[in-house]
């Protein structure tokens, strides 16, 4: 969904990890313009009128067959500003805490073509092969890897040179 404040174009994307004991589900996109072929977790923008978690759960089941019983916490949330086109990507990554169904993609864009239910440590490794955004990925395989707890929230800057971090401000503990 796009949104603007002060001429600022804001999009909001929501990401789900679905899991089943050490296995993670992911999906394999393609860019229209090099079809080039990538996977990412399951997820994508909001549209007008959804709240950030309705998207979700239309996403999953979209792109990976899965519905959502239940969403569980917070993983990460990503921003990442954009000056130069004069926009702001806004990522919100959740556990799902339950949910059922056939892994299949029935995506109505056509960018999705696999899904498929891979260990943690495959999944890490095609994460990391993507070269996608920094602002995705690099929030994703810390929050895989246990270098950072859930609810951690990374600020990133795009330039001429790429996506830098600016400040990534982990969750707090109420223990």
């Amino acid at each position: 969904m796009r949104h603007t404040s002060d001429n600022i174009k804001i999009d909001y994307l929501a990401l789900a990890v679905l899991r089943r004991e050490d296995q993670i589900v992911l999906v394999q996109e393609h860019t229209t313009n090099e079809n080039q072929q990538y996977w990412v977790l399951p997820g994508g923008m909001v549209e007008t009128g959804e709240l950030i978690l309705d998207a979700l759960i239309r996403e999953v089941k979209e792109e990976a067959g899965a519905q959502v019983d239940a969403i569980g916490r917070l993983v990460a949330i990503s921003q990442i500003d954009r000056p130069a086109q004069a926009a702001q990507t806004l990522i919100f990554v959740f556990e799902i805490a339950q949910w059922h169904g056939t892994l299949i993609c029935q995506d109505p864009d056509g960018k999705v073509h696999t899904v498929e239910l891979v260990e943690k440590a495959e999944a890490v490794s095609r994460l990391q092969h993507n070269g996608g955004w920094p602002g995705i990925q690099e929030p994703l395989l810390a929050y895989f890897r246990g270098e950072v707890s859930e609810g951690a929230v990374w600020f990133y800057r795009e330039g001429d040179d790429g996506q830098r971090l600016l400040a990534t401000i982990p969750a707090t503990n109420k223990d």
